[in-house]
């Protein structure tokens, strides 16, 4: 019988499984991202511009540091020399290039909740969003496919006990 909710969200306790998710999220927050745009210029900074802008600040200011977090405070050094250090460095320096271009555009969102006449930069929306995807689409091509085919049962369990604490939560098994 299916689940009457629909799929459920993978847990802790399938840690790659949850960074692709979490992935999926950026993903469709990136569309979203998109199109505020056109949606400012047709309706101005109106309340759905202002609840789409905060959505956007609550992912890429709270989730999206942590998820940077595990994979490099904790997937990264479990997977150690089996990934490649040019691998390794891409990936952090994505991180922050992408923290950057976050920075600049979190101010054009927060003016957009405020109610300030200042218009949203399509240019500097696609560079956060071509950072995003291109990083993402290389996270899983080369990050998370060794990760799934190299870590065994307990690596895996440790690093979703680590997802887990980072966010105040505990994950049951053995320490």
């Amino acid at each position: 019988m299916p689940n009457l909710l629909g799929e459920t969200a993978p847990d802790f306790s399938d840690p790659l499984a949850l960074l692709a998710a979490c992935h999926g999220r950026m993903l469709g927050l990136c569309d979203l991202l998109e199109r505020l745009p056109a949606h400012q210029a047709t309706h101005g900074n109106d309340d759905e511009l202002a609840a789409a802008a905060n959505r956007l600040l609550r992912y890429f200011d709270q989730a999206a540091p942590l998820h940077h977090q595990d994979e490099e405070q904790d997937l990264l050094p479990l997977l150690g020399d089996r990934l490649e250090p040019e691998i390794r460095h891409r990936l952090e320096r994505e991180h922050e290039e992408q923290h950057a271009l976050w920075a600049r555009l979190r101010a054009d969102l927060l003016a957009a909740i405020e109610g300030r006449p200042h218009p949203l930069e399509a240019a500097q929306i696609q560079a956060f969003v071509e950072a995003c995807r291109s990083h993402i689409d290389f996270e899983e091509t080369q990050v998370l496919l060794l990760a799934r085919t190299t870590l065994d049962t307990e690596a895996l369990a440790r690093l979703g006990r680590a997802m887990a604490a980072r966010r105040g939560l505990t994950q049951p098994g053995p320490a």
